[in-house]
C-alpha cells in the first residue's frame, strides 16, 4: 500500500511540474490550436492558398510573355527567372483545369499564350487584388512540443493532417512549385503527417496571445 502510495505522489508531482512548465497541459494546446486554426479558416477551405500571378491586382486574362537577358547583381528581383516561373505556373494549372490556355501569337518562334480563370479555378480563388489557389483545412493531430526558451514568446509545435485536399494540388509538378511550404507533399499526399508551429506573446500574468497560426498563410 505505501509503495501505491508513493507512486501516485511521484506520478502526480510529475503532472504537476508539467504544468508549471507548459501553462496548460498538452490536450488543452491540442483544443486551442485546432479553434485558432479553425476561426483563421472558418470555411474549411483556405488553409493555405497559393500565389499564381500578381498578389496586388486582377490580371486575367493574361497573355504572357517573354524576358530575357542579364539581371543587374543589385537588383533584388530577378525579373527573368520571376517571368519563367510565372510561365510555367499557368500552363501547369491550365493542365489542371483551373486556366483556359489559348495560342495568341508568337514573338519570334516563341509561343504566345493567353490565360483566364476557368469555373473550375474561380472555386478556389481567395480575391485578395490577385490570384490564389486556396485550399483545406488543418486537423491537429498531437502536440510534440512546447518551447519557451526565447523570452515572452512560447511556441508550440504540433503535427497534423488536411481535409478538403482537391486534386489538382495532388499533382508533383504543382506542389513542387512550392518549396518555400514545409511539408507540403506530405500534407497534400497524406504519406506523412506534417509539422506545425504557433507562435504566442506570453504577458506578465502568464497569458497567451496567438501571433502566428498555421491556417491563413500566403505561400509565394
Amino acid at each position: 500500500m505505501k509503495t501505491q502510495i508513493k507512486k501516485i505522489l511521484i506520478l502526480g508531482s510529475s503532472l504537476l511540474m508539467l504544468s508549471l512548465l507548459t501553462g496548460c497541459d498538452f490536450t488543452d494546446y491540442k483544443t486551442r490550436i485546432q479553434r485558432e486554426n479553425d476561426i483563421n479558416n472558418p470555411t474549411g477551405n483556405k488553409s493555405v492558398c497559393l500565389a499564381v500571378g500578381d498578389l496586388t491586382e486582377d490580371m486575367y486574362p493574361y497573355t504572357i510573355h517573354y524576358v530575357e537577358g542579364e539581371i543587374d547583381p543589385k537588383e533584388p528581383y530577378d525579373k527573368v527567372k520571376q517571368n519563367r516561373r510565372l510561365n510555367l505556373k499557368l500552363s501547369l494549372y491550365a493542365k489542371e483545369g483551373l486556366f483556359t490556355e489559348e495560342l495568341v501569337g508568337h514573338d519570334g518562334d516563341k509561343p504566345l499564350y493567353r490565360y483566364n480563370l476557368t469555373d473550375e479555378g474561380r472555386k478556389y480563388v481567395d480575391w485578395w487584388g490577385g490570384t490564389n489557389f486556396c485550399f483545406g483545412r488543418v486537423v491537429v493531430d498531437r502536440i510534440t512540443e512546447v518551447d519557451n526558451q526565447l523570452k515572452g514568446m512560447r511556441m508550440v509545435s504540433f503535427r497534423y493532417h488536411m481535409e478538403n485536399v482537391p486534386n489538382w494540388i495532388k499533382s508533383k509538378q504543382i506542389y513542387s512549385l512550392y518549396p518555400n511550404f514545409d511539408g507540403l507533399e506530405d500534407v497534400v499526399t497524406g504519406k506523412d503527417l506534417a509539422r506545425g508551429t504557433h507562435y504566442y506573446n506570453v504577458n506578465d500574468y502568464g497569458e497567451l496571445k496567438l501571433r502566428r497560426a498555421k491556417s491563413g498563410g500566403y505561400i509565394l
